[in-house]
């Protein structure tokens, strides 16, 4: 071969570059999760009970509802798609578990001892024993039966069940693409079959009362586990269709929404809610607005000016989601949140302080190197 015939080859593979439309989609996701939190902790600290500004707070809180199961979903788009280039079921959990299983332990331990600042009996030395070899230590760590159960059930702090639900939501995503690639389904089927098999679920858990905690449990969220795996499965057919389905998935919002809200009116006055009504309003609602969430994110994702804001903020979704529990807990304290209240703006400058904060952070552990220990990317 002459040297003019010589076709040089790159040494290394070109790592695969990132699909944006999926960290805009986090992106918008974690505001989602952020305004959801946000508006319930603005209503409770800076409004009157029952007050205008507090109605429309508390509304927002759970219009919202739908933030985690947008996660969900993405989630499960994006491990569909892993999964059918690369099927092997084994290969699917070592990519994909190591790089949760860290973050969630250490920040499992994190808010264990931000419990223990808060509460002078949790971190009181008491006496334990591990094999016959008695110790002293802090009251919350040596309650080892009730430490696993926060662990099993992400109880640690009240945004930790996600974890939870995400590892499991992993665990069954092989047997739900399977599914997928075996029945072959359309869009729609598959959604009404993710309703049916939650509502067996609901009334299985309502009769047995099984799962202690099913909000912690991914099989709480079939309505975002089913549809994911067979948009993950058929992404092209689905991007090239989803035009058509936004009136339908609208029609299904407007009525699911105001019956989830109706009930949530019903709980906040003091009356005696439909569980059934309420669950299965919000199952619906929330799926058919996750799969509008990802549409709004393929669109979006064509702007410059929206795309810049969000895809940095869905690359570090993860990061802010573990953190801003902690920064809001430091913001809701007597003296900062007083001070705040004296704005009168408070409701809004709230979460925009909390989320400067967490992005400062993240910015400070990329640049001293340490963000690895916390979050083991």
């Amino acid at each position: 071969m002459s040297t003019g015939e010589i076709i040089e080859k790159p040494l290394v593979e070109a790592p695969k570059q990132r699909d944006a439309l999926f960290d805009v989609a986090k992106g918008i996701g974690i505001l989602l999760v952020l305004g959801h939190h946000s508006f319930s902790n603005s209503a409770r600290l800076y409004t009157v009970s029952h007050s205008i500004l507090w109605w429309i707070l508390t509304f927002g809180n759970r219009i919202l509802s739908f933030s985690v199961p947008v996660f969900l979903l993405i989630s499960a788009i994006l491990s569909a798609r892993g999964l059918i280039n690369k099927p092997a079921v084994g290969p699917f959990y070592r990519r994909r578990f190591p790089a949760l299983i860290w973050p969630y332990l250490v920040w499992t331990f994190l808010y264990w001892c931000a419990r223990m600042l808060q509460d002078p009996n949790a971190r009181k030395r008491v006496p334990a024993s591990i094999f016959g070899h008695v110790f002293r230590g802090p009251a919350l760590l040596v309650h080892f039966r009730e430490r696993f159960l926060d662990l099993f059930w992400g109880k640690a702090y009240f945004h930790m069940y996600f974890m939870v639900v995400l590892f499991e939501l992993l665990l069954l995503l092989p047997l739900a693409v399977k599914y997928v690639r075996w029945r072959k389904p359309g869009f729609w089927e598959t959604l009404f079959t993710a309703f049916v098999l939650q509502g067996v679920i609901m009334v299985i858990q309502h009769v047995t009362a099984w799962m202690p905690y099913p909000g912690s449990c991914a099989l709480w969220y079939l309505g975002s586990l089913l549809p994911g795996a067979w948009i993950g499965s058929n992404w092209d057919l689905f991007k090239e269709e989803c035009r058509k389905y936004i009136k339908p998935l609208s029609v299904l919002i407007v009525i699911t929404g105001t019956a989830f809200l109706s009930e949530e009116v019903k709980v906040i006055l003091g009356v005696e809610a439909n569980n059934y009504l309420t669950n299965g309003s919000l199952t619906i609602y929330a799926s058919c607005l996750s799969v509008i969430a990802v549409m709004v994110a393929m669109t979006l994702t064509e702007k410059v000016r929206w795309r810049k804001v969000l895809e940095p903020l869905g690359k570090n979704s993860l990061q802010i989601y573990l953190i801003h529990p902690g920064v809001m807990a430091v913001l809701e304290r007597p003296r900062i949140a007083s001070l705040l209240s004296e704005s009168h703006i408070a409701p809004i400058l709230s979460p925009a302080l909390m989320l400067s904060i967490v992005l400062g952070m993240i910015w400070f552990m990329r640049t001293t190197k340490i963000e690895k220990l916390f979050f083991g990317r």
